[in-house]
């Protein structure tokens, strides 16, 4: 493949998990702006795409059969722009979620359209510095967008889903530089015998799992802010962005980092992501919320494209594209509940103040690695004994 089709290829990771990010630096303004609307709703505005993105998500397997990847692409960024610049121009709350609405359906086409095409495309070592790559442009992409987020939501939060316009230009690049990529040819199993391995399904649900927890971020850090009376508005611009830093220096650690530490680079990045919810729930400067964030998002940036990896490497081939589809839902429908878990903490705890929420998540996520060390023990000395 060539590295223009490349470069346009990798770019559309922005439009996925951090495309329904960028209205986070809008939720504060939004609540100021509709002060009749409940605060659970505002927070939908972050993560109902994520909802909506489920229909196309499962139709997409279907439509590579029948038409050509790339138009599948440019249709769907063109929703993306739609959905995404809509709510600048809208005046009722109801017609704001259905223009991010629009946004998840597109998405739904975006991200497993180009996932599978590099899966398809790209094997071994090379797939997996592929999946790194894509992990680290959301990441950095996302921090570039949100920090001018963060200094739009100080003008209006119309001036916030503007930035959605940024579009525009993956839709010229996916048109000059994309190959056609032609409906897929291979030899499809019938859907009723297609069976995945069980160990995926343990994959998806925990792929599914961090993506909430790493949610909690945008979806939670404006209203958190301006309550313990930390920063400004435009502060939430720059600490998601800070966490998407993150992101993206985790992603481009990944490939060397699983090479050294092989089966203990989960636990290990369990536990950096605890350590970071541990001190954003202690926190009360600026800085601390920053380097929290940023822990929390250099977990998310190896977790997330280890889950590719590994789906990859468990998966049949003529199962991946199902798999991707299956793994990418369990990920956009837990951060959509995302709100609802922190309100079911919340009334679990007796408690309305989100630290309580982020301390019960680190000592969750803390009792987790210590589960999961016994177990990579346990498959480290099987995988030793069968080679004896």
């Amino acid at each position: 493949m060539k590295l223009s089709a490349r470069i346009s290829l990798l770019s559309l990771a922005v439009t996925t998990t951090f495309g329904t990010m960028m209205a986070a630096p809008a939720v504060k303004p939004l609540a100021v702006a509709f002060p009749g609307t409940n605060a659970l709703f505002v927070q939908w505005v972050v993560t109902i795409s994520s909802l909506f993105i489920l229909p196309t998500l499962f139709m997409a397997g279907n439509l590579g059969r029948r038409f050509s990847r790339k138009n599948i692409l440019i249709a769907g960024l063109l929703l993306y722009i739609i959905g995404g610049v809509g709510p600048a121009f809208m005046n009722s709350f109801e017609m704001i979620l259905v223009c991010r609405a629009i946004l998840g359906l597109s998405i739904g086409l975006i991200s497993p359209t180009f996932n599978a095409l590099i899966a398809e495309n790209f094997q071994g070592k090379e797939r997996s510095r592929m999946n790194g790559i894509q992990t680290s442009i959301n990441g950095i992409g996302g921090a570039v967008f949100l920090t001018f987020g963060g200094i739009i939501a100080s003008f209006g939060w119309r001036e916030v889903f503007l930035t959605y316009l940024y579009a525009g230009l993956l839709f010229i690049l996916v048109i000059a530089f994309l190959p056609k990529f032609p409906p897929m040819q291979v030899e499809q199993m019938e859907k009723g015998s297609v069976k995945l391995p069980k160990f995926f399904l343990a994959v998806a649900v925990a792929a599914g799992l961090h993506a909430m927890l790493f949610t909690l971020i945008p979806t939670n850090l404006s209203l958190f802010l301006s309550n313990n009376g930390i920063g400004s508005v435009a502060s939430v611009g720059y600490l998601t962005a800070f966490a998407l830093v993150g992101v993206f220096v985790g992603g481009l650690a990944v490939t060397r980092l699983s090479t050294l530490f092989k089966k203990m680079l989960v636990p290990l990045d369990l536990a950096v992501m605890a350590g970071g919810f541990v001190l954003l729930g202690f926190a009360h400067t600026i800085w601390t919320v920053a380097l929290s964030v940023f822990m929390i998002g250099l977990a998310e940036g190896m977790l997330f494209p280890l889950s590719f990896i590994k789906t990859a490497e468990v998966v049949p081939k003529l199962s991946l594209t199902t798999a991707i589809s299956l793994m990418l839902a369990c990920v956009y429908a837990c951060q959509f509940l995302s709100p609802l878990f922190v309100k079911g903490v919340e009334l679990l705890l007796h408690t309305d103040s989100t630290r309580g929420v982020f301390m019960a998540v680190a000592t969750a996520l803390a009792v987790t690695v210590v589960i999961y060390l016994p177990l990579v023990r346990n498959r480290k000395n099987a995988a030793v004994q069968s080679m004896s």
